[in-house]
């Protein structure tokens, strides 16, 4: 009893785990035919070449934190070897001659300087003292370019989600567009049956038949061309995520709301690092003008006698203090071009100001107008809707025309695609909203 209890138990098991992989499988496959905005939006955010090489850009700026206090903090240890050998010409009837006695009527170098030459290896080894000023601009200077390039980045995601969004906007127009006409066609055809009986009947005429066909064949033409327009629409959006095209069975409604007023805008962030560069690379371009002490240190082989040259191994250390003191006013003319690049930025910062506060307060404008037009345009379609239903059940009497039943339908359907441009230009406006209110 107990070994066929645990069996069942195994069973009952396996058949649980059955169940779950197949339920998963099912969800991640209905969850491959269905794509949302997001996952056009983060699959481009991962693809786009330019973001990626940035973030690398902000690692090899992190990595020159390093080297600025490497070359301003560290020792700085090489290794030099020199010979160098003074001849002199013409001297005591010797055409040239390496001597440390030269004659009175011999030439070369005076003896007192290179002694007849000069032989040294040596180590040494310097660093630079009380420089903390210095490689604090160098790092801050740093800091801020790596600032731009994060600004970079987020200005290139902020596009990204624009141009996908206005993408995946269309595309989906398109999708609604071929829903919609496929139910006219799905109706039509219905009617297309009850035609061909009322003509049997002699209720309607050949004609009516034939050009209630003729119109839907033309319906069908246009099935076709929004649904080759569809999948264009659909691959540009692959393209524009940097994917390979794959295979949607429907585009789920593009789902945003309008961003809140941030707490600071771009343009504002932009302006702010932009004018923080000028007064870094002000604040660098000054390290010259101060003060620098070096502290160095040798030792090796240095001698300019061969003679006893084994016993010329020695070492030696000081320091170097280096005071500018004029540099035909350098300085002043580049503080003078720093102040006036500010008064630049400050011109075009008020103007993306007013600029910014203009559109924001047109879209809203534009949204506002729209809501109420579609709102009387949702009462016009109800209307249709209602009038189309009775041309419906007078078509079936044989009371009204097959020209004047596609009239009522060309009519509706018209509205229908107004309210669809309508809706999609909605869309459009949010997504420019949310671009420019940022």
């Amino acid at each position: 009893m107990s070994i066929l209890k645990i069996n069942f138990n195994n069973l009952k098991l396996k058949q649980l785990v059955l169940i779950f992989i197949v339920i998963f499988t099912s969800a991640f496959t209905m969850a491959q035919d269905n794509a949302t905005l997001n996952f056009f939006i983060n699959s481009a955010k991962e693809n786009t070449p330019v973001i990626r090489e940035n973030d690398n850009l902000i690692k090899i700026g992190e990595l020159q934190n390093s080297i600025i206090l490497a070359q301003n903090k560290a020792f700085q240890v090489n290794a030099t070897s020199e010979v160098l050998i003074a001849p002199y010409f013409n001297n005591n009837g010797k055409v040239i001659d390496v001597t440390t006695t030269p004659s009175a009527n011999a030439f070369g170098y005076d003896v007192g300087i290179t002694n007849g030459g000069l032989y040294s290896a040596q180590i040494n080894v310097t660093k630079n003292l009380f420089n903390q000023a210095i490689t604090d601009n160098l790092l801050f200077q740093n800091k801020i370019i790596n600032n731009t390039i994060a600004l970079s980045s987020e200005e290139i995601t902020h596009n990204i989600v624009k141009n996908i969004t206005d993408a995946y906007i269309l595309a989906y127009q398109l999708q609604l567009q071929e829903n919609f006409t496929k139910e006219i066609l799905k109706d039509l055809e219905k009617r297309l049956q009850v035609i061909e009986l009322l003509v049997k009947r002699a209720v309607l005429l050949q004609s009516d038949y034939l050009l209630l066909q003729l119109d839907i064949e033309g319906k069908k033409l246009e099935l076709q061309q929004i649904q080759n327009n569809l999948k264009t629409a659909i691959n540009q959006l692959y393209s524009l995520s940097g994917m390979s095209i794959g295979t949607i069975e429907k585009l789920e409604a593009p789902n945003f709301n309008n961003a809140s007023k941030p707490s600071q805008y771009f343009y504002q962030k932009k302006f702010e690092n932009d004018s923080l560069q000028i007064i870094a690379n002000q604040k660098v371009f000054e390290n010259q003008y101060k003060p620098q002490i070096t502290a160095y240190a040798n030792t090796g082989l240095n001698a300019v006698e061969i003679p006893n040259i084994y016993r010329r191994f020695g070492a030696s250390t000081g320091l170097r203090l280096t005071i500018p003191i004029y540099d035909g006013k350098q300085r002043k003319y580049s503080a003078q071009q720093s102040l006036l690049k500010e008064e630049s930025l400050a011109f075009y910062r008020d103007n993306s100001k007013i600029q910014v506060d203009n559109s924001i307060k047109s879209i809203e404008q534009q949204i506002q107008a729209l809501n109420d037009n579609m709102m009387l345009l949702d009462k016009q379609l109800k209307k249709q809707q209602n009038i189309l239903e009775i041309y419906k059940g007078k078509l079936v009497q044989g009371q009204i025309s097959i020209v004047d039943y596609l009239n009522v339908i060309q009519n509706y359907k018209l509205n229908s695609y107004t309210k669809l441009q309508m809706q999609t230009n909605y869309w459009l406006l949010q997504s420019q909203y949310n671009f420019i209110n940022w």
